[in-house]
């Protein structure tokens, strides 16, 4: 018993300077626009931290900035059952929504816009502007 705690006191600390390393490793690959770094660190992070919306967002992120907007869609639907109320990110589930010719779900970002913030929110404006 003993040895199985001195083990895991051990392990932890790694795996959370780890999970910290590949989401600052990601943002680096992120700001320098290479995306598949950025990736490549994000997936290795969700691994240890797999309730981080942070890294499914700048996931989705990171596919849009290689055109992949199926899968930036993939993860910022995955980032909004953490946290459904975040207005950049339903901002950008509805931007890519319209990209792809998913009406409906883009209403439905507006939608929750309005709910989450007043008439003059910015996301909500920028949203409905795309149809415009």
């Amino acid at each position: 018993m003993k040895i199985l705690l001195v083990t895991v006191i051990c392990i932890l600390p790694t795996s959370i300077f780890a999970s910290n390393s590949f989401y600052t490793s990601a943002l680096n690959g992120f700001s320098e626009e290479n995306f598949e770094k950025a990736i490549k660190y994000l997936e290795k992070d969700i691994v240890f931290n797999p309730k981080s919306s942070e890294s499914y967002i700048l996931l989705g992120k990171s596919y849009e900035g290689l055109e992949d907007k199926n899968n930036a869609l993939k993860y910022y639907e995955i980032a909004f059952t953490l946290v459904p109320h975040n207005l950049e990110l339903n901002f950008l589930i509805g931007k890519v929504s319209y990209e792809l010719g998913l009406i409906q779900q883009y209403a439905e970002q507006i939608s929750n816009l309005e709910i989450l913030c007043d008439a003059s929110c910015e996301e909500i404006t920028r949203l409905k502007d795309l149809a415009e």
